[in-house]
């Protein structure tokens, strides 16, 4: 038989609920986040750098675009706007953390569509700077070459993300 006081204890579920609405939404995409493995090895990465040599050889813009989004997410470089230059021209770089006003990145990376061409200058780079400005534009006029191209620049970012991925990991056990 039905009893008034089970059915009363059924309704109220102040004892078993934690949360409701956005709050237990918000705390599920919490928990689900938190049980997702986000690390990476060389092995993981190799399908990537597979996908890019593909894309070059065969001089795919949607394959190329692809691999070079992915590795751009994974090492939080940014667009770097340095005025009109050409535009195919896509270029990108590493923030760097700094004391001043002045925005400095390092790993300029400079793609152009129309060409397929990437090249990549290491080291820090300023747009304030004249030195790594007047480098972009003798790149651009094919004066000055990258220190790496193609393929190469894609085996760089390979090792970039390896070496985020450890120093993440060891700034995880401090």
């Amino acid at each position: 038989m039905f009893s008034i006081r089970n059915i009363k204890k059924i309704m109220n579920d102040q004892d078993v609920i934690k949360s409701k609405g956005k709050e237990s939404l918000k705390r599920l995409h919490a928990d689900a986040l938190a049980m997702l493995d986000l690390t990476y090895t060389r092995d993981d990465l190799a399908p990537l750098l597979e996908d890019a040599r593909r894309g070059l050889e065969r001089e795919s813009l949607e394959k190329i675009q692809e691999s070079f989004d992915l590795f751009l997410e994974l090492l939080d470089f940014r667009p770097v706007f340095l005025g009109a230059l050409e535009p195919d021209l896509q270029i990108f770089a590493r923030p760097m953390l700094n004391a001043g006003d002045v925005p400095s990145y390092e790993h300029l990376l400079l793609f152009n569509e129309e060409s397929l061409s990437l090249g990549l200058k290491r080291g820090p780079f300023s747009p304030k700077s004249d030195s790594d400005l007047a480098w972009v534009m003798q790149y651009v006029r094919g004066e000055e070459p990258a220190d790496l191209k193609g393929i190469d620049v894609f085996k760089f970012l390979v090792e970039q993300a390896l070496k985020a991925q450890a120093e993440d990991v060891k700034e995880g056990v401090k």
